[in-house]
């Protein structure tokens, strides 16, 4: 599997350098062609080759605990039951998911990049691996995320909440992108000053694990927050948090991109319609990060990882910060290349880990 991690990579990195000379129908065709590989390396691994694979084996055969078992989604168990009246192992369920996934995926960047290649090289060197391969129920919430993000900027807005409803199907914490409807794709100085306060403050929030859920009063706390403190108290949640933010080298990233993002919003905006939209979005990415940290650690990580998919945007609209178009296709790569490096790393240490 890690062979063929390195080859799709590999391959999107090649193809991103040469997109603007590949004719229309070439460039759907290796398109297509590297979404079915997508889908084999996805669905086609085997149990304990990647992080959640055994916990997704237990939910599959309805043996898991009680608590993971009340956060499951609707579209989980349907799939399953079919899946299982079929005499089909849970490897079905992995090629299930990556069939709906992937082609989402692909839908989305095909639509909102002008170079879709480099999109997909940025995909692959950790959404890719953290949602098709690991968190796959968020994974096709995040992909219809994108295309709700898509329909919203080009005022369908009946179409992105349907996608988000829909997304709700396979992840609830899809609820949360119902958050563009908040959000405008005007960026003013003083919503710059706001956004730019939101890392550091959290930062403070976050080393002090200080529960600002305290605030709510008990009675308006949903189901699921409360069933993420119920995990949290029986330590339940210390199996699923992820990777502290000290040495999570990819965030550290990301939060340079958003203040780089902010700093050239105007020129980006220029190439890229959706930045300041995903720019907004990222920062509620870091204020579940960082402020929901003494909630919940499990919470607060899995929400960012659905809300900052929308650094795919902000990694392919960096491009268009420098010049030549080569030159910054180099550092675009090679930051994938650093991302997918770590990626894998962190994944390697996981599966020693479990």
């Amino acid at each position: 599997m890690v062979l063929s991690l390195v080859l799709l990579f590999v391959s999107c990195l090649f193809l991103s350098f040469f997109e603007e000379r590949l004719k229309h129908r070439d460039k759907v065709i290796l398109y297509v062609l590297l979404g079915l590989g997508m889908i084999c390396i996805a669905g086609l691994r085997a149990v304990g080759s990647t992080p959640d694979t055994e916990s997704y084996e237990l939910m599959y055969y309805q043996k898991s605990n009680i608590i993971l078992a009340k956060a499951t989604e609707p579209t989980f168990e349907l799939i399953s039951s079919i899946l299982r009246s079929m005499s089909l192992g849970v490897n079905a369920l992995f090629f299930a998911y990556a069939i709906i996934s992937v082609p989402i995926h692909l839908a989305a960047f095909w639509k909102i990049s002008k170079m879709p290649f480099i999109t997909l090289t940025i995909y692959v060197s950790y959404y890719y691996m953290m949602h098709e391969m690991v968190q796959i129920r968020a994974g096709v919430a995040a992909g219809l995320f994108l295309l709700a993000i898509y329909y919203y900027v080009e005022k369908k807005k009946a179409i992105a909440f349907a996608f988000i409803l829909l997304g709700t199907t396979f992840h609830y914490s899809a609820a949360a992108g119902l958050v563009i409807f908040f959000l405008r794709d005007r960026l003013p100085k003083w919503q710059k000053v706001i956004l730019s306060m939101i890392v550091p403050i959290g930062l403070v929030v976050y080393f002090s694990h200080i529960d600002i859920s305290r605030i709510i009063p008990d009675e308006l706390i949903g189901t699921k927050l409360a069933l993420y403190r119920e995990m949290r108290d029986k330590g339940i949640e210390d199996e699923h948090r992820g990777w502290p933010l000290e040495i999570n080298i990819l965030i550290w990233m990301n939060i340079v991109l958003y203040y780089a993002s902010i700093y050239y919003s105007e020129y980006l905006m220029k190439h890229c319609k959706y930045v300041n939209i995903a720019i907004k979005i990222q920062a509620v990415a870091f204020i579940f990060l960082l402020y929901f940290n003494g909630v919940s650690k499990v919470l607060g990580n899995r929400m960012n990882d659905y809300l900052s998919i929308v650094n795919i945007i902000l990694w392919t609209a960096s491009v268009y910060a420098f010049a030549p178009r080569m030159l910054s296709k180099i550092i675009s790569n090679t930051i994938s290349a650093i991302r997918f490096f770590a990626s894998m790393v962190a994944y390697a240490l996981s599966l020693l880990w479990m």
